[in-house]
């Protein structure tokens, strides 16, 4: 991926107004919601389907991020505050690192390779409390309130030059955001394979409709607790 400034305006515009449209941003605002009520059993099946969301956002944008290779640093008068913030950012990212490009590129692939890193902390494994932990810690990521100013300046139609500015103050706390994902074990897709008894009750559904018979709710075919 090349530098925004080095980008036809139109190339880096769309690029930009995917990043910054995510389906990331998107759970995140319901997580948003769902953590400032009081925890129930009624939200426990939300939350885990907002989490499931925000992580492959989160993947999504590593899809389009993870070919950027160049310093965000590169070419910022490094007296400014920004710069100066980028800079402590990226040293805290680059010492506490643990994997290469290609090991975080296979972990989102669910693939590991002998020698990767796997995380001892599994999501799935975490205590109530430490799941809204960590949901709260991911919630007040840099990287929200940089988003905030990427759609405002997309909205004002700002140079590409100011563009690029934010997009690496971005790009710095998207990191900081995959930095966190080392420490945790995973799979989006887990826990999300039919139970027998539903499957069956879908087989037997499609059946009587071919056969021109009854037609069935969602309720009546994965049961009450499959639907919220």
């Amino acid at each position: 991926m090349k530098n925004i400034v080095d980008m036809e305006t139109v190339e880096a515009l769309e690029l930009l107004g995917i990043l910054a449209n995510d389906q990331i941003f998107v759970a995140w605002e319901r997580l948003l919601v769902l953590l400032n009520k009081p925890p129930s059993a009624a939200n426990t099946q939300k939350f885990e389907t907002e989490f499931r969301e925000f992580y492959c956002g989160y993947e999504s944008l590593a899809f389009f991020l993870e070919t950027y290779q160049e310093d965000p640093l590169e070419g910022l008068s490094l007296c400014t505050h920004l710069a100066k913030k980028l800079k402590r950012q990226r040293e805290y990212i680059l010492a506490n690192r643990k994997t290469t490009l290609e090991e975080r590129m296979r972990r989102r692939a669910g693939l590991y390779k002998e020698g990767d890193l796997v995380p001892e902390k599994k999501v799935t494994e975490l205590s109530p409390d430490q799941y809204r932990s960590l949901l709260r810690m991911l919630v007040g990521l840099d990287i929200f309130s940089v988003r905030k100013r990427l759609l405002a300046l997309l909205e004002q139609k700002a140079p590409l030059a100011e563009l690029d500015t934010v997009f690496r103050e971005f790009f710095v706390a998207y990191e900081l955001l995959e930095l966190v994902w080392e420490e945790y074990d995973y799979d989006p897709d887990e826990g999300l394979e039919l139970r027998p008894e539903v499957l069956e009750r879908l087989e037997q559904s499609v059946a009587d409709i071919e056969s021109g018979g009854k037609t069935y709710s969602l309720e009546e075919v994965f049961g009450e607790s499959e639907g919220t």
